[in-house]
């Protein structure tokens, strides 16, 4: 990755080439000594610099991981904790992560996972011999290198000797591989890092973590309490893994236990000499993979403790017992468990996540910083338990609404999430009109719905935005929906719909817009915000352009001309590509957002219900359609957002990301989003038609009110964003979706 405008050009008297990645402590450059030695240059965030107690801890762990020579970490070269911007230099490794790996090419072979066991066992013994704990062993902190695993980014890592400098009831570390400890009580030691070694095998084996789940507090239920899920996990893995999945940290085999284990198995030496042939050579990375969840977590995380799990810990589901020539590692202990009551907790099916990748580079120290989860008890949640109490970023475990109203969810809820976020309303016709490309998601929750709430009535007409509203504002139509906004003269009319009040928005999910192609040979293609507008402008016309060539090495480009198509009728979709390009590619685009394609602009003028078809019949055609929309032949392009990480496949996941950053707008019940202005994220994709419950916030038909709530807290509530995902709709964040029922039940 290029370095940007505002990079510096030299650290510490090494010459940055590139950006590698950038995570929430800082960013990772490609960089040369004076010697022409390649070496990982990372920059601390100049906020986290100026933290009270930064630099001493920076000092202390610092010295600790000079303190690490193996052969399986990247040790740290060079480092300046008292320069204005703190850095530190790293020995630069070719290879993927393993998270990368995954991604690319799917699990690794059983004996591969072995091998890679045994290089990290002794990744492990080196750093806890330098009385150093890492604290963030992941995929995406394993570099793959052709003479073995390298254990990087010690970023996070605490001396065992070193004054602890974290507030109290904070723990770092990254959720689906953090510890029961770490989410208990916020402690550390080395057998935090064999239960991480534990997940990070499972990951490697099938794909999957062997805790995963859509929330923080879903993850750390099922780290604290349940078994993990070893589905696809080789037999003759499931003894090392299970013993380094222990509950308890005292039950867990130590690093000399697991070396011997590997000696025993494969003769006199390994303990000493670890496997140099790891994996395959890297590959293209496609897809998503299990990384970090990005940014902080402002809600508590609820793990209660003591007491028991709802469920029995039993012996993981794996394919068989294991074979006799699998090394003999210590059998995994019986878990005890304290005795009062077990906490509150939601019962459900398993779901499993792939959790967004964030992948840094293929030759990098890891950029991005783990999670830091504030721990908190079921007490301090004054609503905790209360009939009645939605689902919130506080709330493990939340309470129905009860009473002759209330039914169960249709589908239930993952652990971490509440049993429902809704009541069932008064049966009374509820009315719905907007934009077509939000009828596919309302069509599920309306189905979805009626079934949760026997005799409700929830009727959506698939017309244009501006007729929807219209019906609104008539009084035909309880509420609209909206995938373009409103305007302040649309907001100005509502006071006659809105006696006392006005139109207000509630954001109810992201529909992805997608760049589709169609290039005979040419299955994968990365694009970025300025490469699009270049093209939908007329200035990239072939294939093979070096633009297109520089965000796909090693790619055969041909020399095709392209063919853009663009629609010609006003659209929520053209607005959603012409905002992302006018904030992220200023210089190339300098035309303004509108429904309408502007003049100018290049792009064969085609019905917008021909466009899919258009672009699969047309060798070199290029367009975008929304997600719900699908070209017979045609690829999906990959978007490289400039946040790091791996480029971005348009999904329901990564959409949702992307309202992560939005900014609310609206004031008072009004949750109006700016989804365009702020900094991308990681894993998020970029472009997306945001779908909104346009409602009065003082004037609704008092009839219609009870059930206009329940709909909508049901949208968006557990069951209502899964069923929309089903349907290609990114759902909201946490907070978001609270902050919307909270407008909910403020609405007059």
């Amino acid at each position: 990755m290029a370095l940007l405008d505002e990079d510096p050009r030299e650290i510490g008297g090494y010459r940055l080439e590139g950006r590698l990645g950038e995570g929430g402590m800082g960013v990772v450059y490609r960089a040369r000594s004076v010697s022409g030695r390649q070496v990982a240059v990372k920059v601390i965030r100049p906020e986290l610099a100026a933290g009270g107690d930064f630099r001493l801890r920076f000092r202390q762990e610092l010295a600790a991981a000079r303190r690490v020579s193996g052969a399986f970490t990247a040790p740290v070269l060079d480092a300046d904790a008292e320069a204005g911007t703190p850095w530190l230099a790293t020995l630069f490794i070719p290879g993927p992560s393993l998270a990368q790996r995954v991604a690319s090419q799917g699990p690794l072979p059983a004996a591969q996972v072995r091998q890679l066991a045994a290089g990290l066992v002794e990744a492990l013994r080196d750093i806890h011999r330098a009385g150093l704990v890492h604290r963030d062993l992941k995929p995406g902190n394993v570099l793959l290198a052709e003479d073995g695993p390298r254990v990087i980014d010690f970023g996070i890592a605490r001396a065992l000797d070193a004054a602890p400098l974290t507030s109290t009831g904070v723990v770092v570390g990254t959720p689906p591989f953090m510890a029961p400890e770490q989410f208990r009580r916020g402690t550390v030691g080395p057998a935090t890092d064999v239960f991480a070694l534990g997940s990070v095998l499972v990951y490697a084996a099938t794909g999957h973590g062997p805790f995963d789940g859509d929330t923080v507090h879903t993850i750390g239920f099922r780290v604290v309490y349940e078994a993990p899920d070893l589905t696809g996990l080789p037999a003759e893995l499931v003894q090392l893994v299970t013993g380094c999945l222990a509950k308890e940290a005292t039950q867990r085999p130590t690093v000399e236990q697991l070396l011997a284990g590997f000696a025993s198995a494969d003769g006199p030496g390994l303990a000493a000499t670890a496997p140099r042939t790891v994996v395959d050579a890297p590959g293209t990375v496609t897809g998503s993979a299990p990384g970090p969840v990005t940014g902080l977590v402002t809600g508590p995380v609820v793990v209660p403790e003591p007491g028991p799990p709802p469920v029995p810990v039993a012996t993981p589901t794996a394919a068989a017992p294991a074979t006799p020539t699998a090394p003999s590692f210590p059998p995994p202990q019986p878990q005890s468990w304290p005795e009062p009551q077990p906490p509150t907790a939601p019962a459900g099916p398993r779901q499993r996540r792939r959790w967004p990748a964030v992948a840094l580079g293929a030759t990098a120290v890891a950029a991005t910083t783990a999670l830091v989860l504030t721990l908190v008890l079921n007490q301090d949640d004054p609503d905790h338990g209360k009939p009645g109490a939605t689902a919130g970023s506080s709330a493990a475990a939340s309470t129905a609404a009860t009473g002759p109203a209330a039914a169960p969810a249709s589908t239930p809820p993952s652990p971490g999430a509440p049993a429902t976020a809704f009541a069932c309303a008064p049966a009374v016709p509820l009315r719905s009109g907007g934009g077509t490309s939000q009828g596919n998601a309302m069509k599920l929750w309306s189905t979805d719905y009626t079934k949760s709430c026997p005799g409700a009535d929830v009727t959506y007409d698939s017309i244009s935005v501006g007729a929807g509203y219209q019906g609104f504002l008539a009084g035909d139509l309880d509420f609209a929906v909206t995938d373009t906004g409103l305007t302040p003269e649309q907001v100005t009319a509502s006071a006659g719909r809105c006696t006392g009040g006005k139109a207000v928005q509630l954001p109810l999910s992201a529909l992805p817009v997608t760049v589709v192609y169609k290039v005979a040979g040419l299955d994968t293609l990365v694009l970025d915000a300025a490469t699009v507008a270049g093209i939908f402008r007329g200035r990239i016309t072939v294939w093979n352009d070096p633009q297109i060539g520089a965000l796909n090495p090693g790619a055969v480009l041909p020399a095709a001309p392209i063919t853009p198509f663009a629609p010609t009728s006003d659209s929520a979709t053209t607005l959603a590509l012409t905002q992302y390009l006018t904030a992220s590619a200023k210089d190339a685009w300098p035309f303004q957002p509108d429904r309408s394609w502007p003049k100018g602009a290049a792009g064969q003028p085609t019905a917008t219900k021909d466009l899919a078809a258009a672009v699969a019949s047309a060798n070199g055609s290029i367009a975008f359609l929304p997600a719900t929309s699908t070209a017979q032949g045609a690829s999906v392009v990959r978007l490289a957002t400039g946040a790091g990480g791996t480029p971005v496949v348009p999904t329901p996941e990564s959409a949702g990301k992307a309202l992560e950053s939005a900014k609310v707008v609206g004031t008072g019940a009004d949750l109006t989003l700016d989804v365009y202005s702020a900094p991308p994220v990681a894993g998020a994709y970029p472009i997306v038609q945001l779908g909104s419950a346009v409602v009065c916030d003082r004037g609704n038909k008092p009839e219609t009110l009870p059930a206009l709530r329940s709909f909508l807290a049901y949208a968006t509530g557990p069951e209502g964003q899964r069923a929309a995902a089903t349907g290609k709709y990114g759902g909201l964040p946490a907070p978001l979706a609270e902050r919307v029922r909270t407008s909910l039940r403020d609405l007059g």
